[in-house]
């Protein structure tokens, strides 16, 4: 069983009026894609995701990773 975190791609997307937060898997390679509910390190709302993520954390420094488990 392998863990990764995986930052967020720095690209401005919308959803409608929300931020998007689009994340490759490392596992199978699929684009994740989650709605911001407010700011950059915002809690998500998942729109389009795979299997393998498991969590959305906010690190020591304020930048938001995703875990991915496999």
């Amino acid at each position: 069983m392998a863990i990764e975190l995986v930052a967020p791609s720095s690209a401005i997307d919308m959803i409608g009026p929300y931020l998007a937060a689009k994340v490759t898997c490392p596992f199978c390679n699929m684009e994740n894609v989650l709605r911001r509910l407010e700011g950059p390190v915002s809690p998500v709302r998942a729109i389009d995701v795979c299997d393998h993520i498991r969590a959305h954390v906010i690190d020591d420094d304020g930048e938001s990773m995703f875990e991915f488990e496999n």
